[in-house]
């Protein structure tokens, strides 16, 4: 194969890739709308989970009874989430973490017009310079107030369910590496975790090296990637 040929097979691939990506999200776009009012309006954003990633997510919430998530970035997912809890009479309890009070604001805004937000708590946590040695890879000096995330976590029992996309990449492509160092001590015999934004390299880094430690079922998908330990229902959605 000539190299011209090479990189056309290269684009016809990405491209046939993103139209997969496309289809997969406006099939759960469809899915995640009838859990709302008619006139609902969903604030998506380049930083939001993508919606196939959402339904995964409310899978494996149904499918396998989660009752306590921890999520890292809270954003539209977080919305999303408290309502299918609130639309499905579900006794699952939701910690969403961020540093942007401005922007939790807005969630908080959207949890009270939907009323969903009984099961959710929202903890606004600045970003602050790491202090913990075991939550250092190759330089990301920063994370979540450590003290504001630990008091939050010592009240909780059985995290079954992790969902990562946060913080901000911005001080550090490893910023997100502490996630599972924070929750650990806490996670249930049965769990799965989430971890967003794979397709770079930083990522696949950081949850190959969580998953040396845990053994657990590491899984690739396009976007996000997820590691899986103990019983489980096979959770993946519908694709076209």
């Amino acid at each position: 194969m000539t190299f011209k040929k090479l990189k056309q097979f290269i684009n016809y691939k990405t491209d046939l890739d993103k139209i997969h990506r496309s289809n997969g999200d406006a099939y759960a776009l469809q899915i995640i709308y009838k859990l709302f009012p008619d006139y609902a309006y969903l604030p998506f954003t380049p930083f939001s989970l993508n919606p196939y990633t959402i339904i995964h997510i409310l899978n494996d919430i149904l499918l396998n009874d989660r009752k306590q998530i921890i999520e890292f970035g809270s954003g539209v997912s977080t919305v999303i989430i408290a309502q299918f809890i609130k639309i499905n009479n579900l006794k699952t309890k939701m910690l969403s973490i961020d540093n942007n009070k401005d922007w939790q604001s807005i969630i908080s805004k959207d949890l009270e017009k939907y009323g969903c937000g009984e099961s959710l708590v929202l903890l606004h946590a600045d970003i602050d310079k790491n202090e913990d040695e075991e939550f250092i890879i190759k330089n990301n000096e920063f994370w979540y107030n450590n003290d504001a995330i630990k008091s939050a976590i010592d009240k909780i029992e059985n995290i079954d369910l992790v969902l990562v996309d946060g913080p901000s990449t911005g001080t550090s492509a490893y910023a997100r590496y502490p996630a599972y160092l924070c929750v650990k001590r806490k996670l249930a015999d049965s769990y799965c975790i989430f971890l967003d934004d794979i397709r770079r390299k930083a990522e696949r880094e950081i949850i190959e090296k969580w998953n040396n430690t845990i053994n657990g079922q590491l899984q690739f998908e396009k976007m996000y990637a997820t590691i899986t330990v103990g019983h489980k229902f096979s959770t993946k959605p519908l694709s076209h």
